[in-house]
């Protein structure tokens, strides 16, 4: 498995698209899982205010930087932990962090791979155009 992150060129590539989609839809999770202990677990609630809002804020932030290089979506699988540990206070946490967890990383390494193999097809649809075209300019002259 090729562990290398680094976003493709293009603007709209799926494993930006993929990994931005599932941190914004796990941050809306996050919030209501908050909602949710902040009634199951009522001795803790500032701890489970600040943690779930803290993640909610990297999440959000992480997916809007996902334009600037790999590491944010290192980052990102890094914020599937507190989400994981969630289970803590909100028990079916664990089975959804583990689900999101494992939906992130199937969208950020096999969009990864999908935006490759389209830059490979547009590269060689440009270099067969930028032939034809040489070809075509040789025998006008």
């Amino acid at each position: 498995m090729d562990l290398d992150l680094t976003p493709s060129p293009r603007p709209h590539g799926a494993q930006r698209m993929f990994s931005a989609t599932i941190l914004v839809i796990e941050a809306f999770v996050v919030f209501f899982a908050v909602l949710a202990a902040h009634q199951l677990v009522p001795e803790d609630r500032v701890l489970t205010w600040v943690w779930g809002l803290l993640t909610v804020l990297a999440l959000l932030l992480c997916s809007g930087m996902l334009r600037r290089g790999a590491w944010p979506y290192w980052l990102g699988l890094l914020l599937q932990l507190p989400v994981i540990l969630l289970g803590l206070q909100v028990t079916p946490m664990w089975v959804v962090g583990l689900g999101f967890a494992a939906l992130y990383a199937y969208g950020a390494f096999k969009g990864h791979r999908l935006d490759q193999e389209k830059d490979a097809v547009d590269a060689s649809v440009l270099a067969s155009r930028a032939r034809e075209d040489s070809a075509d300019g040789s025998t006008t002259d």
